[in-house]
Formats: structure tokens, C-alpha cells, sequence
């Protein structure tokens, strides 16, 4: 018995792997949209600032899962996400607020997409498309 057989899951398939993805895109992508609600109150630069620090963010996280440099780009999610509040506050006019809970939903999609990426997975069976091997 392999020691991830023992809670009957076993490693994670290529087709599970992908559906974690997805639904990490899909849940996390509306959390966001209620995270940044309020948002379009703020002045355009504010806001158009805003919006480009979080999908700075979004795209890091979503680079983990894309690239064969996932730990580089685990340590530069980390770093934009935690430095987050602080440029914001930085770049933004005075008394602009940032939304208070973006911080922790990049930062709770963060580490559950650290989670799957490098919880252990099959490797693709001879005949499998390539990209069964993503990140493997």
C-alpha cells in the first residue's frame, strides 16, 4: 500500500487535478467579484490601480499551476500579496480604501492552489496527452 492509498484517495489523476483548477478559477473568481464590490466608488486611477494590483495577484496564482517555475512564482504570489496593502495604500489618492477582505481571499487562493499543485499526482499513462504531465 502506497502511504496515499491509506484514506482510499489514492494520488490525484490528471482529471482531478484539472478540476481543482477549475473550481479554484470559478469560486475564487466570484469571491473576488464580491470582494471588489465598492471598488467602483473609488476615483478611476484608484480604482484602474486597484484593479491592476489585484490581477497582478491573480495572475500569479494562476501562474503556479501554468509554468514549469512553480516555486518562483509561489515565492512572487507571496510577495505581491503581502506587499498588496502597502503599495495600495502607497499608490492610492489619500482616503481611498482598499478592500478589506482581497488581501485574505488572494492569500486563502494562494494557499489552497499551493495545495493541490504540490500534493502528489499520477503520472500520464503511455498514450496520454502531453499535458498530463503539467507540472509533474
Amino acid at each position: 500500500m502506497r502511504r496515499y492509498d491509506w484514506a482510499g484517495f489514492g494520488r490525484m489523476t490528471h482529471g482531478e487535478y484539472r478540476a481543482n483548477l477549475n473550481g479554484l478559477g470559478i469560486f475564487f473568481g466570484a469571491v473576488l467579484g464580491f470582494v471588489m464590490a465598492g471598488t467602483e466608488t473609488l476615483a478611476p486611477l484608484d480604482y484602474a490601480l486597484t484593479l491592476s494590483m489585484s490581477a497582478a495577484a491573480v495572475i500569479c496564482i494562476l501562474y503556479i499551476s501554468a509554468s514549469p517555475r512553480r516555486i518562483a512564482y509561489t515565492l512572487v504570489a507571496i510577495f505581491v500579496i503581502a506587499m498588496l496593502p502597502t503599495a495600495l495604500h502607497q499608490l492610492l489618492s489619500k482616503g481611498a480604501q482598499i478592500p478589506p477582505n482581497l488581501q485574505p481571499t488572494l492569500a486563502v487562493w494562494l494557499g489552497i492552489t499551493v495545495l493541490v499543485e504540490f500534493a502528489p499526482r499520477e503520472r500520464p499513462a503511455a498514450g496520454e496527452p502531453a499535458e498530463a504531465a503539467d507540472g509533474d
